[in-house]
């Protein structure tokens, strides 16, 4: 073969270019090509993937990027694109590729004005090292006007030997004229000519999917006939015969297309890594200015002990290493018993040697560096994460805290020493401080050399069913009953949703319109649609990172981050240091310092008793919500069953709660032997040390590594190896390993049947066996957050509420947790609330409602009314908080949330009124305020024109049932009251469940129904109706009360029968049985239902009217007798007066004042006394 194609855009141009890398290198080893350029615009995002995919195919890979220059200079942004022009630059070597990936930073950082674009003074200074290829037509250096200028200015940087004119043939009219003058300058100035197809698609069919893609990206209808479209279906990757065909006189020009791509013979290095600088200038031994050296670059934790004089070995990098894990571990030790202190020694020198060996001393240093300089400024680090907790080392360097040795972790789960590869180690900060330490980074190591890590949004399948139903000119309810029918779940394809739901697939068969745009959307499902920046992969290098990768940026004000990918940038050298935000951290942080200002108690959550009762307690009953890992209805179930009694078993729980364990059974039997209702069993005696812990079930990968060491000789490393065959269920491998083991067992004395059904046993447990290190870290989170719940419930659960404040379905969860346990719940007030959810001092059984939770009300507004508070004192009256709080920060929108939430209840003026009032009371404030800010108004009240004092109307307040739905759309749910507690005497007669109490509900087998119905009263706040498979309707309602919500699933029958009672935010009595799927929330099945009214109304027999004596007025006993009787029936009435102090009297009444429990007497009676209370019914 003699031709290369040299310009060619993947899916990376992104939304005008639409195959992979990988799948355009498979089509030209297809056609018999022998090497492929990738030039998509402005950018390298898929050189690596190129690189790879070349490797893998035997071609020769060419990379390079098509740039737009504009002449009149890289800062103008007027005269839209005006005179620039784009060309194609290919990367000849290392120079080309450096000043390539520069050239496309300065592009994207400097040159953004309708595209990202550098100018001719850039590239002459960054010309070296590429060939220039001058594009053709409409866009190119080459247009077919007879302007000579952009060839010239081109030549004049490139020369004539390192430049190229494109022939190109689409089948369009212009490109002729276009040749014709390619050709023509090339004779005249001097340079070669190359043929190329400007590829954007593998086939002429999917010239189509290209359409689409620019449709997407510009917004526009299919049918707007204003819309620029595809002219042609030629931009495909043709074969060299079709090239031929078409350029048939420029046989030289085709041929030099493969001798330039073969000119080109930049690659991307191997086997190094760009470590950030960690050697000393003076590189000559051991001197005092080398260990300064390592102090400033690495300095430990403030709580080490900085000796005065240097110590031995510590003029090197590998002997500070030494230092700082020995005299970290010196500190460690203080919490260990002595007897044990030589195991962690022992272990300590021999994790040491080995990384030293392994040429990663360096990589930790600089971890445990940003990790002390977080914990040494009060920024919570996690205790670990992933296969770092099994390090003696990283715990030792406070990297971790979680101790490897009491939890019998692995140093070679982290490392192996028979399979090097680098440390990876990802760190927990607290969420809203994670920033800072990224801006550490790169602070100490300068920004240049410092970059986060770009990801690509694809289209899945709603997205590609959204943007392509948009651009088809489907209406937003039209598109959105499409996509709601797409199953939720990760990665689901359209062929797959279309498979597993038929309302989908009938709307496809009945729908021409909806066919064609699903259709479509299946040809560019999966096509990169955006770039972002990757939640938590951050990149330190040795050298200015533009010299390594090109860089991008997402937004104007955003970070430099490397264009590719995670494992692209690894693959490269790049070191990626995962810095990841858990809210949990915050959530711990902020209750331990809740914990001290109202008690003064200062909590070192790192060292929270294990033995606490409170802590085992609460969790064994399943009193779990909020807590770290373990809240979910399913995990809640399963605490009530284990019965956890010690950190071991909260580890392995978090270890076990995942679908492969839960449908094997595994979990069930892991229960069973811990409680005796199965026998402990060691297949081998040597065993038990390993497994006792967890009840002789193989639980964690470590186990079996740990069984491999002991039965059959492996070395730990040797060990991970055999994990890894067994995970990746390699069946070559295992074949090979089953030997190796089974030979090892006999040498050591085991019976070989008897170690070959032990290999066979490890082999099924490692498809479930779960990193044991990430399990013991996380596990110990757990417990953290269970002890703060056990023992500090009101502010942990603040806390909670404050972080998750902008999630209203968690927060009704959570303060109906609250309430169950007794802690109150105080409404939002504008003179006592601060932003977040609070905890009182004087009353530490109350949680004080946070604004933030308040919809409408953001930061400034919240900071504006703490201000005006801390300077001004507490709010005397409606007035004087709209006057005293900045009208610039808070709008009507707001004050209107903080009336309906109730927050302005503490000036004693019903809601209505302030509503009724708010429009005229802020007018009157602003005047006020801005006469104040004219300096009209006298300190002392005199001499200026003051505003008058303002007159509230008289409004009449809203009922109950407004203030809820007022509290509702302002919270996000009912707060001072809810339906369903209207009913709260008929509830507890009927013996129903707040649905909190659900989640641990026993149901008889994991995760089927349990034959058990329960009751519950709520309202229906969601609803969904639907056709299964067969065509049958179901609905999915979601039920709430005042502990949290659940959703419910209706089948064919019982969806008929009541299907006319599913209101929403009506209550209901609610017969169903509680369902368990793995991995998911609870949920119902219903039975049966009825309205609450219809329940009482028919159940209730027997009335008690408990009055004040004070109360029985004249007309208030009229009032009475009118509504008994108005509403006869057969429910018993007792009459109790009493007066709090004095007396109390029952009296019995007679048939006259028998009663119907209808909703017209019990909200008759209770509006006429003013409290629930006054009126308890009893079945």
């Amino acid at each position: 073969m003699a031709f290369a194609h040299l310009h060619v855009h993947s899916q990376f141009s992104v939304l005008n270019g639409v195959p992979a890398p990988k799948k355009l290198v498979a089509k030209a080893a297809e056609l018999g090509m022998d090497s492929l350029a990738l030039t998509d615009t402005a950018n390298l995002y898929g050189a690596v993937e190129l690189y790879k995919a070349c490797k893998e195919k035997s071609l020769h890979p060419v990379f390079g990027a098509e740039l737009w220059i504009d002449p009149r200079g890289i800062a103008t942004r007027e005269g839209g694109l005006g005179p620039s022009f784009a060309v194609v630059l290919l990367i000849e070597d290392d120079t080309g590729y450096k000043n390539l990936c520069e050239l496309v930073t300065r592009a994207i950082f400097e040159g953004i004005y309708y595209r990202p674009r550098v100018d001719l003074e850039l590239l002459r200074a960054h010309a070296g090292g590429l060939f220039c290829l001058t594009g053709n037509g409409e866009t190119g250096a080459i247009r077919g006007t007879g302007d000579e200028s952009r060839v010239v200015a081109l030549g004049d940087i490139f020369g004539p030997e390192r430049m190229f004119g494109e022939l190109m043939d689409h089948g369009m009219d212009f490109q002729a004229v276009a040749n014709a003058e390619v050709r023509r300058m090339a004779g005249k100035f001097g340079f070669n000519t190359v043929v190329t197809n400007q590829v954007r698609y593998l086939k002429p069919t999917d010239a189509v999917q290209l359409d689409l893609l620019n449709g997407i990206a510009m917004g526009a209808s299919l049918g707007d006939k204003a819309r620029p479209r595809q002219q042609t279906d030629q931009q495909y990757l043709k074969s060299e015969a079709e090239v031929r065909d078409l350029f048939a006189e420029d046989g030289e020009a085709i041929d030099r297309t493969h001798s330039l791509a073969h000119a080109c013979h930049y690659k991307f290095p191997s086997g190094i890594y760009y470590f950030p600088a960690s050697v000393p200038p003076d590189k000559g031994g051991e001197t005092d200015e080398n260990w300064r050296f390592f102090l400033d670059a690495f300095p430990p934790s403030q709580e080490f002990p900085i000796p005065a004089a240097r110590p031995e070995e510590g003029g090197t990098l590998s002997g500070y290493f030494r230092w700082y894990g020995r005299a970290g571990l010196d500190l460690r030790l203080r919490y260990v018993a002595e007897d044990q202190h030589a195991i962690y020694k022992e272990r300590l020198e021999g994790e040491l040697t080995m990384i030293i060996k392994m040429g990663f001393p360096a990589y930790l240093l600089i971890v445990a560096e940003f990790i002390n300089w977080a914990k040494d400024r009060g920024i919570p680090v996690g205790p670990g994460r992933g296969s770092a907790a099994g390090s003696v080392v990283a715990w030792a360097m406070r990297i971790t805290d979680i101790d490897p040795v009491r939890f019998a972790l692995l140093f070679e789960r982290f490392l192996n020493p028979e399979r090097i590869s680098m440390p990876d180690i990802d760190v927990d900060f607290a969420q809203d401080r994670r920033e800072e330490v990224i801006e550490h980074v790169r602070e100490k190591y300068g920004a240049p050399l410092v970059s986060q890590i770009i990801t690509y949004g694809k289209l899945q399948a709603k997205a590609a069913l959204k943007d392509v139903a948009r651009i088809c000119d489907m209406s937003f309810p039209e598109s959105d009953k499409i996509t709601k029918l797409v199953p939720e779940r990760l990665n689901i394809t359209i062929e797959d949703a279309v498979k597993e739901e038929p309302k989908l697939r009938a709307l496809i068969e009945m729908d021409p319109k909806v066919r064609r745009v699903v259709t479509l959307a299946q040809s560019v499902e999966g096509a990169v649609r955006q770039t972002g920046v990757h939640a938590a992969g951050v990149v330190i290098g040795d050298r200015p990172l533009v010299e390594i990768a090109p860089l991008y940026r997402d937004g104007p004000e955003g970070g430099p981050v490397v264009q590719y990918d995670m494992k692209s940038a690894e693959s490269i050298g790049l070191i990626k240091f995962d810095f990841l935000g858990l809210k949990t951290l915050d959530q711990v942080r902020d209750a331990v310092a809740m914990v001290e200002r109202n008690t003064g108690e200062r909590i070192d959550i790192l060292r929270v008793p294990e033995a606490d009762e409170a802590t085992w307690t609460m969790l064994i009953k399943g009193d779990a919500l909020g807590v770290f890992q373990v809240e979910s209805d399913g995990m809640r179930g399963l605490l009530t069953k284990l019965r956890p009694n010690c950190l071991d078993d909260l580890v392995a729980l978090v270890a076990l709660y995942r679908p492969g364990p839960l449908s094997s059974g595994m979990v069930d039997d892991f229960i069973d032997r811990k409680h005796g209702r199965k026998a402990v069993e060691y297949p081998f005696p040597e065993l038990e040390e390993i497994l006792s812990n967890t009840y002789g079930t193989i639980v964690y990968q470590e186990q079996v590594m740990q069984c491999a060491q002991v039965l059959a000789g492996y070395s730990l490393g040797e060990a991970d190896l055999l994990r890894r065959a067994m995970g990746k269920k390699d069946a070559a491998e295992m074949g090979r390993q089953k030997v190796r083991f089974v030979e090892g067992s006999v040498k050591r004395g085991h019976d070989e049947k008897k170690a070959s059904d032990l290999f066979d046993l490890l082999a099924k447990f490692a498809e479930y066996g779960f990193n044991k290190s990430h399990s013991a870290a996380y596990g110990f989170i757990s417990f953290q957050t269970a002890w703060l719940k056990a023992n500090h419930r009101a502010e942990y659960m603040a806390a909670l509420m404050s972080i998750d404040a902008g999630n209203s379905d968690k927060v009704l969860l959570y303060t109906g947790d609250c309430r169950k346990s007794g802690i109150r719940m105080l409404p939002p007030d504008v003179n006592l609330s601060v932003g977040r959810f609070d905890v009182p001092k004087e009353d530490r059984r109350s949680i004080r409602f946070g604004l933030h939770a308040v919809k409408g009300v953001g930061e400034g507004a919240v900071e504006a009314m703490v201000e005006a508070r801390r300077t001004g004192g507490p709010f005397k009256d409606f007035m004087d908080c709209l006057r005293r709080v900045d009208a610039r920060k808070v709008n009507k929108k707001v004050w209107e949330s903080l009336i309906r939430c109730g927050a302005m209840d503490t000036f004693g003026l019903p809601r209505a009124r302030l509503a009724g009032a708010l429009e005229d009371a802020m007018s009157a404030a602003a005047d006020e305020q801005a006469q104040k800010a004219a300096g009209q108004v006298s300190l002392f009240g005199g001499g200026g024109n003051v505003a008058p004092a303002f007159r509230m109307s008289n409004v009449g307040e809203w009922t109950v049932g407004e203030r809820m739905k007022n509290e509702k759309e302002a919270l996000g749910f009912f707060l001072t009251g809810h339906p369903v507690t209207a009913f709260a005497d008929e509830i507890e007669g009927f013996g129903f469940k707040c649905i909190a109490d659900l989640a641990t509900v026993e149901i008889e087998s994991g995760y089927s129904r349990n034959g058990k119905e329960h009751g519950i009263c709520a309202i229906i706040t969601g609803k969904r109706v639907i056709r299964n498979k067969k065509g049958d309707p179901m609905a999915f309602v979601t039920f709430e009360d005042p502990s949290g919500s659940i959703d419910a699933v209706l089948f064919k029958d019982t969806l008929a029968k009541f299907s006319a009672m599913l209101e929403v935010e009506k209550p209901l009595a609610v017969r169903a049985k509680v369902e368990q799927q793995p991995d998911k929330p609870r949920s119902l099945r219903l039975e049966a239902c009825e309205p609450m009214e219809d329940l009482r109304e028919r159940m209730i027999g027997k009335a008690e009217l408990r009055v004040r004596a004070s109360e029985l007025t004249e007309e208030v006993l009229l009032q009475l007798k009118e509504l008994f009787t108005q509403n006869p029936g057969n429910c018993r009435t007792r009459l109790v007066v009493e007066e709090p102090g004095r007396f109390r009297a029952e009296l019995s009444v007679g048939r006259s004042w028998q009663v119907k429990a209808t909703p017209k007497l019990v909200d008759g009676v209770r509006s006429l006394f003013g409290r629930p209370e006054a009126l308890v019914l009893t079945p």
